[in-house]
């Protein structure tokens, strides 16, 4: 089975509705480097576990055929469990998406308090 990844990870940014200049500064990569994963067919781990962080979507999935799937799932229990595997790892990624938020908020807000009290000393 034949992934062009760099074309899945187009997809999805496309339909996270995220630009490429969004997409790129969460990933702390640059414009072009986005555009060159774009045309990889391949991609290092690191940065397809980085990518999926950044989209909310587990993007490794997309390598798993359905003989695998099928190998794996021989009984209803075991498709459950895959799912139940899977919809674990998206939560887990929310609320590790969602702290990562709230601990920016926190530095940026500690640094508006810092400037306010340099500002206040100057007066």
């Amino acid at each position: 089975m034949y992934i062009h990844i760099g074309e899945i990870i187009k997809e999805a940014v496309k339909e996270k509705k995220m630009d490429v200049t969004e997409f790129a500064k969460k990933i702390n990569y640059t414009r072009r480097n986005v555009y060159k994963i774009f045309n990889k067919p391949s991609i290092e781990t690191d940065v397809l576990v980085k990518i999926s962080e950044v989209l909310g979507e587990n993007l490794f999935i997309r390598f798993l055929t359905n003989k695998e799937i099928a190998a794996y799932g021989h009984t209803k229990l075991k498709q459950v469990e895959l799912w139940h595997a899977l919809e674990e790892w998206q939560a887990a990624l929310s609320v590790a998406t969602e702290d990562k938020r709230k601990e920016e908020l926190k530095i940026q807000k500690r640094r508006e308090l810092k400037a306010r009290n340099k500002l206040k000393r100057k007066v």
